[in-house]
């Protein structure tokens, strides 16, 4: 790593770190490594709901207060994190861009940096490897994912190998694949380290997370598939292609199994809500798009109320789930869009209803129920799920943090087909395949973790041992990360955007002037190269040229 003792530029002006926003003590411990780290690259693991982007981000924060870097670029997967983490930076006087497109260049001088997801990098990484030459931090938001794109990781070592520091941060095991991830160090037998390691297990001691009961649900499938009628329950060991079509078929939104997990879900989440957490919200992650329709006019006759619908591929999605954060509203049905790296800490219930069974998906999805809030004391979340065996499997070892290995044998690696298939798991082989009927859904054991267990009884009270842990001492803080301030910094500019597009309309329709026209001559009163280029200053200043010419 490039010497840190020296600062290398001097840094914008950055607010103190609000004395309401202490850091928890794996976030302490783990920034004094981050500072004092001497190679080029940091990895820190941490559960989901830990507080990964708060310790990135005072990473950040000390590194350009100090001047060691003068700019700081966060890569994630989708443009809706990286819009988070530009919330989120902003509450500590740090101002990125969120999705700046390539086509702009790099950012003016008046933000502190960016955050693109790794496809935008991929699509233009000599474009970033130039605007790198200033002294720059990467933060790297669940990395795994430039192992699933071999261009994507290929592409983020050419922009950003010649940054002074990269941090990477991950929430969720790496994938079982043999897919390198750029800057992770590998031992010789190819299993990555992380340097520093936070574990849900951990979590739930220190009440950072909340615990999590499973409650699989079985019951009775029937289809028909290759031309022949069949039926099971989900203890009957099946081959791949026929427990898949089984699952598929208790996933059936019109089936009765759903109907009666579905209200078992709606019902659970009623107690959630009178036992102290009157906001408690509850989430179904669905298979596709067709599948989340269904399955929410279902749940609208259930819960007496119309869920909230989220889509990946929308493009309102971010402020519809930042909406339902801040409501009151049951029900999100959502379809990959709230698998990882969206934060609605009043999620207390959920439904697993994708047929997608890879650990990594599956912990993504459980990461949404484990943050704590202030409120109540006392916090379990259920997620119902079909007692599939994979799934069951999966939920035993939710507690082991699994590290992503290089080359591991096949059978270390279980079934290959299983553990690489894509989160909507694809279609079975074969033809003819139709979900008959499935019903009788039951409430299989429960599934807790050994920690759980001994931190935290599920009915109707804590446990012994969360008595004796927490007796003589308070429960450690818990908050909730609040909505973006209405005058964070980029929210601002795209206002002050909006606001450019409209003037310009309006001067365009007055004087018949070609809308580039009019901006080209605004750019070249206020000193700037484009609107994208624009500083907050510069686009003030042209919005009030156009009203003064409006005015006239």
């Amino acid at each position: 790593m490039t010497d840190l003792a020296t600062p290398l530029t001097r840094g914008r002006e950055l607010p103190d770190w609000p004395a309401n926003r202490p850091l928890r003590a794996w976030q302490r411990d783990a920034l004094e490594l981050a500072l004092d780290h001497e190679a080029p690259s940091m990895l820190a693991s941490a559960t989901p709901a830990a507080g990964k982007t708060t310790f990135g981000l005072r990473v950040a924060w000390e590194l350009l207060r100090a001047g060691r870097v003068s700019r700081v670029v966060v890569a994630g997967p989708t443009t809706h994190i990286c819009r988070q983490w530009a919330a989120d930076a902003a509450r500590y006087g740090i101002d990125l861009e969120p999705n700046r497109p390539n086509a702009e260049g790099p950012e003016p001088r008046d933000r502190h940096g960016i955050a693109v997801t790794y496809q935008t990098i991929a699509a233009g990484p000599k474009g970033h490897a130039r605007a790198a030459r200033r002294p720059t931090l990467l933060i790297a938001d669940e990395p795994h994912h430039m192992g699933e794109h071999a261009a994507w990781g290929r592409h983020a070592l050419q922009a950003f190998d010649g940054a002074v520091f990269r941090l990477l941060l991950s929430g969720t095991p790496f994938r079982s694949d043999n897919a390198a991830i750029p800057w992770v160090a590998y031992d010789d037998e190819g299993i990555s380290r992380a340097d520093y390691v936070y574990g849900y297990s951990q979590a739930l001691v220190d009440e950072v997370c909340r615990p999590i009961t499973f409650l699989p649900y079985d019951g009775e499938m029937e289809w028909r598939s290759d031309g022949r009628l069949r039926q099971a329950s989900f203890d009957l060991v099946l081959p791949q292609a026929e427990a898949a079509r089984r699952l598929r078929t208790a996933l059936d939104a019109h089936g009765d199994w759903m109907g009666e997990v579905l209200r078992d879900a709606d019902a659970r989440l009623d107690r959630v809500r009178a036992d102290g957490h009157p906001e408690a919200g509850g989430l179904v992650v669905a298979s596709d798009q067709e599948h989340a329709r269904a399955i929410a006019a279902r749940l609208a006759g259930i819960a007496g109320e119309e869920p909230e619908i989220v889509m990946s591929d929308e493009p309102e999605a971010s402020a519809r789930i930042a909406a339902f954060s801040a409501s009151r509203r049951r029900w999100l049905v959502s379809v990959l869009m709230v698998s990882e790296g969206v934060d609605i800490p009043r999620l207390r219930v959920g439904v697993y209803a994708t047929a997608a069974r890879t650990e990594l998906f599956f912990r993504q999805v459980v990461g949404r129920f484990i943050r704590r809030t202030p409120a109540p004391e006392r916090q379990m979340s259920y997620l119902l799920l079909p007692a599939d065996m994979r799934l069951k499997a999966l939920a035993t070892q939710i507690e082991e943090e699994r590290r992503h290995a290089l080359d591991l044998s096949p059978r270390e690696l279980g079934d290959p087909e299983e553990l690489d298939e894509a989160p909507a798991e694809r279609a079975p082989k074969g033809e003819g395949f139709e979900a008959l009927s499935s019903s009788g859904a039951q409430l299989d054991e429960a599934i807790l973790s050994e920690t759980t267990l001994q931190l935290f009884a599920t009915d109707p009270a804590p446990s012994a041992a969360l008595a004796a842990f927490t007796a003589g001492a308070p429960p450690a803080a818990a908050r909730t990360d609040s909505q973006p301030s209405a005058d964070s910094a980029f929210v601002t500019r795209e206002r002050l955007r909006d606001e450019r597009s409209r003037l310009v309309s309006a001067v365009a329709r007055r004087t018949g002037e070609a809308h580039r026209e009019v901006h080209a001559r605004v750019n070249r009163r206020t000193g700037a190269r484009s609107v994208g280029a624009a500083t907050r200053e510069q686009l003030e200043r042209g919005n009030a040229l156009l009203e003064r010419e409006l005015a006239k």
